[in-house]
């Protein structure tokens, strides 16, 4: 079963999308609130990131320590959702916390500006130029959001493996069109992209136990996982930093063996 990662606008409705999707696939669904949630689990430092991350009122060259922190738990978070393939995640840049996986199937979707400008006032009780505003607003503030993080523009079609237009489809067109992958020979999980899940998600694993924790926070660190061991990489470290490194990595790792290698850390844009 594949792992359905869509991207939308604001007020695109995408929700009206996901309802019918879950209803005619069966698969679960979750959105950045639910990633969100799972993050927190990692204490009071990861709470921090996530708000501080969150509020885009903030100058973005003030974040940038957080950057990497921020997209390594999230990844985490959708990772670990999405081990047991049939999932629907919905939200605007999702899809470029992970690198391309067979079954993780990416997805656009756009809606009219009538469409949009129509929820919107009725969601906020607001004017028709008040809500056009909002949009413009918010969709701008998502696209320079994503090339903060990722470096990517979210409208870019090349990012994405089907575009849904609802300017001429309808909820329901759209739905079976969307739906269509769960049963599609060339979006089924296999044994090689299940395996790169799980490599992906216990790499991230150690990131993340690096990134939340105060000793190594500062610590620019990447890893990676293949045939059962963790190669960490990260700058050069003197012999008691480099053994709590190895620690604490091999904590997350469940015991694996873990070697440590001076160089860059490896980069988190998802198509690096």
């Amino acid at each position: 079963m594949p792992v359905i990662l869509i991207s939308r606008g604001t007020m695109s409705g995408v929700t009206l999308l996901v309802d019918r999707l879950r209803e005619s696939t069966g698969f679960g669904c979750v959105a950045r609130e639910d990633l969100v949630a799972q993050v927190n689990r990692h204490g009071e430092l990861a709470q921090r990131i996530v708000e501080q991350l969150g509020n885009p009122a903030q100058a973005y060259e003030q974040l940038c320590d957080l950057r990497r922190p921020y997209v390594i738990l999230m990844r985490e978070a959708l990772l670990e959702l999405a081990q047991r393939d049939n999932l629907i995640y919905h939200g605007y840049s999702g899809h470029l916390l992970v690198p391309p996986i067979r079954h993780f199937v990416r997805v656009r979707i756009s809606a009219p500006t009538r469409l949009r400008i129509g929820m919107t006032m009725r969601r906020l009780a607001c004017s028709e130029d008040e809500a056009k505003a909002h949009i413009t607003r918010d969709d701008e503030e998502r696209v320079r959001w994503a090339r903060f993080l990722y470096g990517r523009d979210v409208r870019d079609p090349s990012q994405y493996d089907l575009c849904v237009n609802l300017e001429w489809l309808s909820v329901a067109t759209a739905s079976r069109l969307v739906g269509a992958v769960k049963d599609d020979p060339d979006c089924q999980a296999t044994p090689d992209s299940r395996d790169a899940v799980r490599k992906l998600l216990l790499a991230t694993r150690v990131e993340a136990a690096l990134a939340t924790d105060e000793r190594t926070a500062d610590i620019e660190l990447g890893a990676q996982a293949e045939d059962g061991r963790i190669t960490v990489t990260g700058q050069f470290l003197d012999d008691a930093l480099r053994q709590l490194v190895l620690e604490i990595a091999r904590g997350a790792a469940g015991g694996r063996d873990v070697d440590y290698r001076y160089g860059f850390a490896p980069t988190f844009g998802a198509g690096d």
